[in-house]
């Protein structure tokens, strides 16, 4: 395309797109219509759409164009800055052959695509259609749950990238999968560097963010990602669990169903959606996605969590402990003092005995400080146990760093699948096995101290009323 500034030639896919546009006429295009357009209606995932965007608002920019693309939220795409009705021309000659604007944009953006010879346009588009492929590779090998898949998916992304640098959408892409917060920054800030809008890198930098703001800052960085690209899956995934850490539960379920869409095979996605059930009273629904997740995923963490924590707090300790001793299913990180624990809180489960809850809170409190969802694990027991005075103590310990069950500084507990810090955020006191915990008179001051009531009152919106317990918004208006 020729502009003032210069010319620059563009993909083949993106000049298609800016094509698309012009020939709307300032009409709105949706993302569908530019999908059926211009990838003929193959299937893409938005970072497609938000990089083809992204490139041609580069080139009218490079170019001087004079006018732009505008984003109408939760609709499409348009060209404005044109004034279509009188289509102004660039001379008379050009005005007595009756040639519009739009024909000129359109016939020098065909120009400039052909410019340099068809095989260099060609090379071209094929390098950039290898690339998506190695994109969409990536992106199914993070999502399959496999053991190594994360890592599978990081070489593929930065195959990605060596092919061609300025992909913002492969940067972001493997911002997502580092597992170092500096490497996985620095690839953020390149892929924004290329593309402010690419939805992974701004997913990443909200949450390096999210203790350093507040909860509402942190859910309008995910609401205003989402508008931007609504099927971003990093973006629902998290958003899925803020929603549950809320005791927004049937927000937190809309939403991880709208997640399963785009990923329907990722492990942790099911184990949610069996979680859910359990949360809602289905336990029939939860067994039998529990299960089949647990037969696709075997080795999954948060498939067997999940199998493992409605057992439990369902009163089928046999069926927990079985699963606890089948070391072909177990995680592979699992280490002793987490498997200690389990065997300890299940074996109160199922007995019932004062000598077998003492020795469980004995346990599960001293392995609370090794790992966050030691922790977690350890007040989800002893609330299903009545022992709330302990829970409550390790909560304490957990959330407010006080009292006697402190959590261990990085590197001094345990590196197991339970040692991730999500495990310390508060999804887990809104679901059956806490019941007793939020009926208690302590959890409102506790919700106060930790900032869930800053939220509620300030957003208007209060945990749903089955997981409320002792909460009433009232007192706190």
């Amino acid at each position: 395309m020729e502009g003032p500034s210069g010319a620059v030639t563009g993909e083949p896919r993106v000049i298609q797109v800016l094509v698309a546009l012009a020939d709307a006429m300032g009409a709105v295009l949706s993302r569908q219509d530019l999908l059926d357009i211009c990838w003929e209606g193959r299937i893409v995932g938005d970072d497609a759409i938000n990089r083809a965007v992204a490139e041609v608002r580069k080139i009218l920019a490079a170019t001087g164009a004079g006018f732009e693309i505008e984003t109408v939220t939760r609709v499409g795409y348009r060209i404005c800055g044109i004034d279509w009705g009188s289509q102004p021309v660039a001379n008379a000659a050009v005005q007595g052959k009756g040639i519009s604007r739009r024909s000129l944009i359109v016939g020098s953006i065909a120009a400039t695509a052909l410019a340099g010879g068809g095989g260099a346009a060609l090379f071209y588009r094929n390098r950039q259609e290898e690339i998506d492929e190695l994109i969409e590779r990536g992106r199914v090998l993070r999502s399959s749950g496999i053991p190594d898949g994360q890592e599978q998916a990081e070489a593929v992304f930065k195959q990605a990238i060596a092919l061609d640098p300025q992909r913002a959408d492969a940067w972001g892409w493997l911002a997502v999968v580092l597992s170092d917060p500096v490497a996985e920054r620095e690839a953020a800030q390149r892929a924004l560097s290329l593309d402010s809008r690419e939805p992974n890198a701004r997913v990443l930098i909200a949450y390096q963010r999210l203790d350093l703001d507040n909860w509402t800052v942190w859910e309008d960085a995910l609401l205003g990602i989402l508008k931007d690209a609504p099927t971003n899956a990093v973006a629902l995934d998290h958003l899925t669990l803020f929603y549950q850490g809320m005791g927004r539960c049937k927000d937190s379920l809309l939403t991880n169903e709208r997640v399963i869409k785009v990923e329907p095979f990722e492990p942790s996605h099911q184990a949610r959606r069996a979680l859910k059930h359990w949360i809602f009273g289905y336990i029939g629904d939860a067994d039998k996605v529990a299960n089949r997740a647990l037969e696709l995923w075997p080795h999954d963490p948060s498939v067997w969590n999940a199998r493992m924590l409605i057992y439990a707090c369902t009163n089928r300790a046999p069926a927990a402990l079985a699963l606890l001793d089948d070391r072909a299913s177990r995680p592979a990180g699992l280490k002793a003092p987490s498997i200690e624990s389990w065997r300890a809180g299940l074996g109160a489960i199922a007995r019932r005995t004062p000598q077998t809850i003492a020795s469980a809170v004995e346990v599960c409190t001293r392995t609370a400080s090794l790992a966050p969802g030691l922790a977690a694990n350890a007040i989800m027991l002893f609330s299903y146990l009545g022992e709330l005075d302990a829970a409550y103590r390790v909560a304490e310990g957990l959330f407010e760093g006080r009292g006697t069950t402190v959590q261990q500084m990085r590197g001094a507990g345990i590196q197991d699948v339970y040692s991730a810090p999500g495990w310390a955020r508060t999804q887990f006191l809104f679901i059956p096995a806490t019941d007793a915990f939020r009926k208690d008179s302590r959890f409102p001051e506790l919700c106060q101290r930790i900032g869930l009531v800053a939220y509620w009152r300030k957003r208007g919106i209060w945990p749903d009323p089955f997981v409320r317990g002792a909460i009433d918004p009232a007192k706190f208006a």
